[in-house]
C-alpha cells in the first residue's frame, strides 16, 4: 500500500515563558530557553496565524504529569510574525536534557494527561472549523545551550472531504443549481486528549456534525472513532430530497479521508467512494436510500 503525506512546514522563533512562581529567578548563569515550532499542515492553513495560541509544558521526568511539571500550560500568542508571553522562562541548568510538548489550541488544563476537548458540531462557519483542529508535538532529550528547541506539531485528530457530483438524472447544470445540504451522522463530537503521548479517546454521546463548504468540497474535523454499520454515516439533501448512508467507518487519527459521493436521481442513491490521506488503494462503494 503506497502511502504518501503532505507535509508545509512553516518555522517560527520564540522566546519561551512561563506561568509557575516555583521556578527560581534569572541567575546570571542561566540560560533562556527558546523555541522554534514547526506546523504540519493545519485545518486549512499550511503555518501558524496571527492570533493563534499554542501551549507549552516542559518536564524533567520520565512522563508528563498531571500538573506540577516544570512548566506548565504556558500561553505563547503568535503576533507580526513573533511568539510572545508575559515572561521569560530558563533552563534548571546547563546540562540537565528536559522533554517539551507542544499543543494547539489553548485552553485551560487542569489535567495534561486528560484535557477535555470538543470539535465543534457546527462547523459550517470557518472559525469553527478552524477551532475544531488539535495539533499536538513533543521534543524529548533537549538540551541547553543547543540553540532553539525544534518542536514539530501535527495533527491528532482525523479530517474527512466530501464531495458531490451528479449522477444519472442530473444534468451537471441542474446538479449544480439544487439545494443542498450535507451532514456527518453518529458521530461523537467530545474527546479526552492525553497530551503526554499526543493520544485521543473519543467519549459521550453521538451526535451530528454540520461540514464548512469551501466552495468545492465540504470538509469537517472530527474525533477519531469507529461508526457502527447500522448508523447513518452520511445524510445528504438534494432540493428536499434526503438519502442516507448507513455503513461501519473508522475514522483514523493523523489521517483525511477524501469521500466522492455521486448522486443518482433515478433511484435515489449515493455511490461512495473513499480515499485516505496517508492513501489507501482500497475503494469502498455502498448504496443509499
Amino acid at each position: 500500500m503506497k502511502k504518501t503525506i503532505l507535509t508545509a512546514v512553516a518555522v517560527l522563533s520564540v522566546i519561551a515563558c512561563t506561568k509557575q512562581e516555583t521556578v527560581a529567578p534569572q541567575q546570571k548563569d542561566q540560560l533562556p530557553i527558546e523555541l522554534s515550532l514547526s506546523v504540519q499542515t493545519k485545518a486549512t492553513d499550511a503555518a501558524y496565524e496571527n492570533g493563534d495560541n499554542v501551549g507549552i509544558y516542559v518536564s524533567y521526568e520520565s512522563a508528563l504529569a498531571a500538573s506540577s511539571n516544570y512548566i506548565d500550560n504556558k500561553k505563547f500568542t503568535l503576533s507580526a510574525g513573533k511568539w510572545t508571553s508575559d515572561t521569560e522562562i530558563y533552563w534548571k541548568d546547563k546540562e540537565t536534557p528536559a522533554d517539551f510538548y507542544c499543543y494547539y489550541p489553548y485552553g485551560a488544563i487542569a489535567d495534561a494527561t486528560s484535557y477535555s476537548f470538543a470539535v465543534k458540531s457546527d462547523q459550517s462557519a470557518l472559525e469553527n472549523y478552524k477551532a475544531s483542529d488539535f495539533l499536538w508535538g513533543k521534543r524529548s532529550g533537549a538540551l541547553p545551550g543547543g540553540g532553539a528547541v525544534a518542536i514539530s506539531t501535527s495533527h491528532i485528530l482525523s479530517n474527512i472531504l466530501i464531495y458531490l457530483k451528479p449522477g444519472e438524472g442530473f444534468t451537471d447544470s441542474e446538479f449544480a443549481a439544487a439545494v443542498k445540504t450535507v451532514k456527518l451522522g453518529n458521530v461523537k463530537t467530545n474527546a479526552n486528549v492525553n497530551l503526554n503521548v499526543g493520544s485521543v479517546t473519543a467519549k459521550g454521546d453521538a451526535s451530528v456534525i454540520t461540514p464548512y463548504w469551501t466552495g468545492e468540497c465540504y470538509r469537517a474535523v472530527v474525533i477519531p472513532q469507529s461508526v457502527a454499520a447500522d448508523a447513518n454515516l452520511i445524510i445528504l439533501t438534494v432540493d428536499g430530497v434526503t438519502y442516507t448512508l448507513a455503513r461501519e467507518f473508522t475514522f483514523a487519527a493523523k489521517t483525511q479521508h477524501k469521500l466522492t459521493v455521486t448522486v443518482n436521481k433515478s433511484s435515489s442513491g449515493l455511490n461512495i467512494s473513499i480515499e485516505s490521506w496517508l492513501i489507501d488503494d482500497t475503494e469502498y462503494t455502498g448504496d443509499a436510500k
